[in-house]
């Protein structure tokens, strides 16, 4: 136990929520209902005759259309005018950018653009699409431009819709990345390619059933198959694996590019196509034997999960340190040198880097294999991948199911485990608006079993030019290549957005610091782009979570990664691009390579997964310290259901920009002026640095000069707890500068079907400039860090300020539903508070804090202490 552990809030007060901040939102001009009847008379005509081809198609079966309507601006709901109308079923909506189709839409009335738009979607038999046409007709008659009473919402989309279509083949395929991977497996000569096929999740496992039928019979129509399908309505998935032959998939890329479309393109039950899963994982190179650092072998039973390739078992750093969970020997399939990424990231997770001489985990590690070597590349290398015959998000349901819940007569295989770590990410999954399906099962598989997924922000290999010729390079100041870099960066934020599931809102997503506690080795011909730089890594996203959320939260060292000109660069621009050259530098960690027994190799890796890996390690250590914590004043409220949502904060809460802010303001050469100008410094700093690199010390260590209040409970919606946080009286009259950080993070319930997708909304207003501490908000931006699941403020100032003993700083945190009407759990929370100051005051600020809050505190029994799983480190 530390001299000054981190001190436990008493029970906090109940309260009503506060209110919400009442925004301005302009209702969107829009044409007249005469315009809207000339306007859109052939479109509900054209779905008539679709109807009528999908009836021809499909003899003896009442025929369905899935139903978009298209809306300018964000209006109300009309899921209830949905279940009103028998035969139709509410799928979905969704926030989209839809091209204006009149002039009464837009703000000056002239041509046509893209404006905010919102999808609903529909699934519609005949008899329902025929009553919803009767409607639409009586709205274009009535002088009032009203329905019949209950159907207020549906007159209201009216009078809004800028268009009413099928779900068509671009729809289910133009932005999944599916076309791309057709065409590759064509230019390569496969003769039969696979990829999935994601269908609307019916609400009936028999609509489910007929669907998966109608699936089925199209691809063998063309002489394919269905390899798999896997149902999880609890995340709306619906998931099918099809093969189908070459000339069929290039009669559909054919078809597209002619905006026209095949069988298998207009089946009415696809979602979407999208390609098989691949995982991102970089290539490590063979390593050279390594002595494996003596520590004392776990106890206990395993409080983390690692989701990833198979570990090298026998390594002699690793062994007896995992319990292995293989039930579907993919162990069989593996040589001995292949046993790459699960090994890396099994000794990161266990010792840190090898070379940073830190203490091992005490408790043993439960690793999932979930990916095996698969096809040969041109080297005849097999690199790790997700299996060819399986679903990525089915496989990730089973393992993790497999964990807490008995199967048969087969028991849970890891109940007590609190942190997942998933150092993986899909490749073929660029996350854009949309929370892919891996992303929406880690968030429900998170909210039920309670437990923090870490989960790696995903690798971008991409090339980087420097406006500059090659010869000169050299001659760039550190602070100019940055920029130069940054810059670049900057320009491929489209290509290098977040990889699934890193989007999760639950999962605490990392990205990689370029940083490592390795002193950098030779680097022969190879370039450090990021040079004298703590800056994130050059491999990171340049990206934004779910509605614009902040993503990844928090940047952890992975590594360095050096870059190589590429030859044949003229006039003045040069190339850089990855290398996997061994002079790299990066984290030593256990490797396969050689026939010694055991094998006992090391090498040099880096990217997100490092990070994400040793992420989950701190993780680990800091449950001791929740552990510790249940022994003193308030420890009681550090239940084990609460693990999850305490270790989320407590990482998160030594995160800031520091002087990154500036960097990147000077990089990105923000020339605007005002509040566009401030505004574009924010947006481009949180996608660059999230909410910043981490100091897990200064965010769970305590001082003289630091005091760090924790509380955690369950809120229920429109309920509010009130924290009361002393102020010490040693900060009166100072001019010190001081820092108040607020972290609020919680876990959601999810709404697949709602465009806010989130279902609960948490979050606390810190203090404004004019109260308690004087002090005013630095880093993200308020909208910004209340759009997830981890709220994280910091504000700071050095005014002197009167503070009278019994001084307090409230801290209410609120609850609503967002995404659900309602809730029908309580949210579990954790609320972190650190008070501190940049130099010694001559009195303790965390006594005087400490002291205040047992004035305050009820006695406590005395009771025995439940400690729970441990995961020790010596």
């Amino acid at each position: 136990m530390p001299e000054r552990p981190i001190l436990i809030f008493p029970a906090a007060t109940v309260a009503a929520r506060a209110g919400l901040p009442k925004a301005f939102r302009p209702r969107p001009g829009r044409p007249t209902q005469a315009r809207q009847r000339e306007r859109l008379a052939s479109r509900f005509q054209a779905l008539s005759r679709q109807f009528g081809t999908v009836q021809a198609g499909t003899a003896g079966v009442d025929p369905e259309q899935v139903v978009v309507l298209e809306t300018v601006g964000s209006l109300s709901d009309f899921q209830n005018v949905v279940r009103r109308i028998q035969g139709m079923e509410w799928l979905g909506d969704f926030d989209a950018e839809v091209e204006a189709g009149d002039p009464g839409f837009l703000d000056d009335g002239t041509a046509a653009t893209s404006v905010p738009g919102r999808l609903f979607v529909v699934a519609a038999n005949r008899a329902a699409y025929d009553e919803l046409l009767r409607l639409w007709n009586l709205w274009t008659q009535a002088a009032n431009e009203k329905l019949p009473r209950n159907y207020g919402a549906l007159a209201e989309a009216f009078r809004y819709l800028n268009d009413i279509r099928p779900w068509g083949p671009k729809d289910r395929t133009l932005e999944t990345g599916v076309i791309h991977a057709w065409e590759a497996g064509l230019a390569a000569n496969v003769p039969r390619i696979r990829f999935e096929s994601e269908l609307w999740c019916r609400s009936g496992a028999a609509a489910r059933e007929a669907a998966f039928g109608r699936v089925q019979a199209a691809a063998t129509n063309v002489g394919g198959q269905c390899i798999k399908q896997a149902q999880i309505p609890e995340i709306d998935y619906h998931g099918v694996l099809l093969e189908v032959p070459a000339p069929a998939v290039r009669e559909a890329v054919d078809a597209l590019n002619a905006g026209k479309d095949t069988m298998l393109l207009r089946l009415t039950d696809v979602k979407y196509f999208a390609p098989m899963g691949q995982s991102a994982i970089a290539p490590l190179p063979d390593g050279a034997p390594s002595a494996p650092p003596d520590r004392p072998l776990p106890v206990g039973e395993p409080v983390v999960a690692v989701l990833d390739g198979l570990p090298l078992a026998n390594h002699a750093a690793l062994q007896d340190r995992m319990r292995i969970d293989d039930p579907d020997d993919f162990a069989a399939q593996y040589q001995i040198d292949e046993h790459r990424h699960g090994t890396a990231m099994a000794s990161l997770i266990i010792y840190g880097e090898l070379d940073a001489g830190e203490a091992a985990l005490m408790s043993p590690v439960y690793f999932r294999p979930v990916m095996r070597p698969g096809t040969p590349d041109a080297n005849n290398r097999r690199w790790e991948t997700f299996p060819s015959d399986e679903l990525a998000v089915d496989l990730i349901h089973r393992a993790v199911r497999r964990m807490f819940d008995a199967q048969g007569e087969t028991p849970p295989q890891a109940p007590s485990v609190k942190i997942v770590n998933v150092s993986l990410g899909d490749a073929s999954q660029l996350f854009d608006r949309h929370v892919s399906p891996w992303a929406r099962l880690l968030d429900w598989l998170s909210w039920r079993y309670r437990v923090l997924f870490v989960v790696a922000a995903g690798n971008h290999l991409d090339n980087v030019s420097i406006p500059v010729p090659r010869d000169a390079i050299a001659d760039l100041s550190d602070e100019d290549l940055r920029a130069h870099t940054l810059r670049s960066l900057a320009e491929q934020r489209v290509r290098r957005r977040l990889l699934s599931p890193a989007e999760s809102i639950n999962a605490l997503s990392v990205g990689a610091l370029h940083a490592q506690s390795a002193l950098d080795g030779p680097t022969a011909h190879l370039v450090d782009l990021l040079r004298q730089g703590a800056l994130p890594s050059p491999v990171n996203p340049v990206a934004s979570g779910f509605r614009r959320g902040i993503k990844p939260e928090i940047l952890v060292p992975g590594g360095r990664r050096y870059y190589a000109p590429r030859s044949g660069a003229t006039g003045g621009l040069t190339e850089f691009e990855i290398s996997n050259a061994a002079a790299q530098p990066g984290q030593l960690v256990a490797a396969p390579g050689g026939r010694t027994v055991p094998p006992n190799h090391a090498s040099r890796a880096s990217g997100t997964s490092n990070a994400a890996a040793l992420t989950t390690r701190r993780a680990a250590q800091l449950l001791d310290d929740v552990l510790d914590l249940r022994v003193e004043s308030g420890g009681d409220a550090l239940e084990d259901a609460r693990a999850a949502v305490v270790l989320k904060a407590m990482l998160v809460h030594g995160a800031s920009w520091g002087g990154l802010e500036a960097v990147l303001e000077r990089a990105l050469d923000m020339s605007d002026n005002g509040r566009k100008r401030w505004w574009r410094i924010k947006r481009a700093c949180t996608q660059f640095l999230g909410y910043g690199p981490v100091d897990f010390e200064r965010g769970t260590v305590c001082t003289d000069e630091r005091v760090i209040l924790l509380g955690c409970a369950e809120l229920n919606a429109e309920q509010a707890h009130v924290y009361n946080v002393p102020l010490p009286t040693a900060l009166h009259a100072q001019t010190v500068t001081r820092r108040l950080t607020i972290t609020l993070a919680w876990l959601s319930p999810v709404n697949p079907r709602h465009r806010k997708y989130r279902g609960a909304d948490l979050w606390c207003d810190p203090p404004a400039n004019d109260e308690f501490l004087h002090v005013h908000r630095v880093d993200a931006d308020h909208d910004a860090v209340t759009r997830g699941t981890v709220q994280h403020e910091i504000l700071e100032g050095s005014e002197s300020v009167p503070i009278r003993d019994g001084d307090i700083l409230p801290v209410q945190v609120n609850c609503r539903p967002d995404g659900l009407t309602k809730l029908a759990e309580a949210i579990p929370y954790a609320l972190m508070v650190s008070l501190e100051v940049a130099e010694a005051l001559g009195v303790s600020v965390y006594d005087q804090v400490k002291v205040a809050l047992d004035r305050v505190r009820p006695v406590p029994r005395v009771r025995p202490v439940a400690r729970g799983p441990a995961s020790r480190t010596r």
